[in-house]
């Protein structure tokens, strides 16, 4: 009698299983003691049956999951998992109080698609980000055991490929900050648990270097002080960045790429958070030549460091700031060559500043620039030389028209509003005397007229003599510009006599 009642019951729930199968999952939802809800369940197919609006606690929702079984799914064993449309956030799915019981399932196919993970816990103040998980194509994991691991069963690695994941400005959802186009990702379902990757691969990032970075940063730190749960760090253990640039971001637009690449690559890292980023890992600018066929502009060897202060530094001070450091073996200009080249270069909240210096004709040359991040883009740059022979200058940009030799001191000066000059200035000093050859007038002194008269042809030879080739002690070149005017003075002082020659420039109809 027992015996025919138990299999009334079974065959009972079993036609309720094959007609109405929304009955039973909720029964067996129920003494399994999961936070899981879901709307509706039907077969699709032989062995495959579609739930729909399915809920796990706080943390995941999910549109539709397609479920195909075969004989050894009582053995904990799922064929294929096929999910559409899932959301999660991800710190509420690291919350052990909403995770409810593990069950043991090993998953032969799972295929994500069309789904989103909020990544919500990056690190203390980080806008909540939408990561995209198949959305153009399918995610597709193979040999997925859910579950703690049993046994010397040996975890399958798994990969998977992240794109365009970009974080923006928290004041301007158009302004892109910080961009990774490619993110490649290798684990195991037992080490993601406890916080372990094999291997994290980042492909041409991209640093928006501008207000709008600074901002995000702000942002973080207006939320430090809201105590973070506790959480292992994540340990990965072969981190690299490949091909990462930097480009100057104006008004939340990018505007200017820079002309260099940074990588990174460290075994065993360890990062808590997001913002620790910068204080585990070293970013190098690899060795790269750069050339500029259209300026006659080429230098070779350029390498560097680059330090990305986000949060605090290593002694837990406040820092917010963008350190690249630059270095070339040489940078040349049409045929002019200056050696030893390093640069020095500081993004913060209010603009961009820059020191460089180099070796050029045998003498040194120092110069620097600021940009600050203001509607109309104040910006000014100055640089001076010392010791330098100025025959390398000429020789290279004024071969057999112009030439200068002497020992020179100089210094320039610019101020300037986007692309509009606001003034200048330069001076150039010749304090240990040289010699000042004009060839080119050579070819003004034959086009003189053959009908001037005797006076008039040798007052302009000699007019012309004088400066075409003279000899001098010691002399001075000032410019002067202030918009719309400007004005040029050179005085020669030495054993021939004085050079004084001034220059005015006034715009046209002046």
């Amino acid at each position: 009698m027992i015996r025919r009642h138990l299999l009334i019951a079974l065959g009972t729930i079993l036609l309720l299983f094959l007609e109405l199968p929304s009955i039973p999952l909720h029964l067996l939802l129920f003494v399994a003691n999961l936070p899981t809800s879901f709307s509706s369940a039907s077969w699709s197919g032989i062995g495959v049956i579609e739930i729909r609006g399915i809920q796990h606690g706080s943390s995941i929702r999910i549109k539709t999951v397609t479920l195909r079984f075969d004989p050894d799914f009582f053995r904990g064993h799922l064929a294929e998992l096929r999910m559409y449309g899932a959301e999660g956030w991800l710190s509420k799915m690291e919350n052990p109080e909403s995770a409810g019981k593990s069950i043991p399932l090993h998953i032969d196919h799972l295929l994500v698609s069309d789904s989103t993970l909020f990544l919500d816990n990056l690190g203390p103040g980080i806008p909540t980000t939408p990561l995209h998980l198949g959305d153009t194509t399918p995610l597709l994991f193979t040999n997925v055991h859910l579950g703690r691991s049993t046994g010397t069963r040996t975890p399958a690695l798994q990969s998977a490929t992240i794109e365009r994941l970009i974080f923006y400005s928290p004041y301007d959802p158009l302004a892109p900050v910080l961009s990774f186009p490619k993110i490649d990702v290798v684990f195991t379902w037992d080490e993601l648990i406890e916080h372990r990757i094999r291997s994290l691969v980042i492909t041409h990032p991209t640093i928006y270097l501008g207000d709008d970075l600074f901002a995000f940063v702000d942002r973080i730190q207006s939320r430090k002080s809201v105590p973070a749960p506790n959480s292992s760090p994540y340990k990965i253990e072969d981190f690299r960045l490949n091909d990462g640039q930097l480009s100057v971001s104006i008004n939340g637009q990018p505007v200017l790429p820079l002309p260099v690449r940074f990588a990174a690559e460290q075994k065993n890292l360890e990062l808590t958070d997001f913002t620790q980023l910068q204080l585990s890992t070293r970013f190098t600018i690899p060795s790269s030549d750069i050339h500029y066929p259209a300026y006659d502009l080429s230098v070779i060897n350029v390498r560097g460091n680059l330090f990305f202060s986000l949060g605090q530094d290593s002694q837990g001070r406040r820092a917010k700031n963008v350190v690249p450091t630059l270095f070339a073996d040489q940078i040349t200009f049409r045929k002019l060559t200056a050696q030893n080249l390093s640069v020095a270069v500081t993004v913060d909240s209010q603009g961009i500043y820059g020191r460089a210096n180099a070796l050029l004709g045998g003498g040194s040359l120092d110069g620097g620039f600021s940009l600050e991040f203001q509607p109309d883009l104040p910006w000014s740059a100055w640089s001076s030389t010392s010791n330098m022979e100025s025959r390398v200058i000429t020789d290279a940009l004024t071969p057999g028209s112009f030439e200068l030799r002497s020992k020179v001191d100089a210094l320039v000066n610019v101020n300037a509003q986007g692309k509009n000059i606001r003034g200048g200035y330069g001076t150039i000093s010749f304090r240990h005397g040289g010699r000042l050859e004009i060839p080119a007038l050579q070819a003004a002194e034959d086009r003189i007229p053959p009908d001037w008269n005797w006076i008039k042809r040798g007052s302009a030879r000699a007019a012309l003599g004088v400066i075409r080739s003279y000899g001098f002690s010691e002399g001075e070149i000032r410019a002067v510009y202030n918009p719309p005017a400007g004005r040029l003075t050179l005085n020669l002082r030495g054993p021939e006599g004085k050079r004084d020659i001034t220059l005015n420039w006034l715009p046209p109809g002046s």
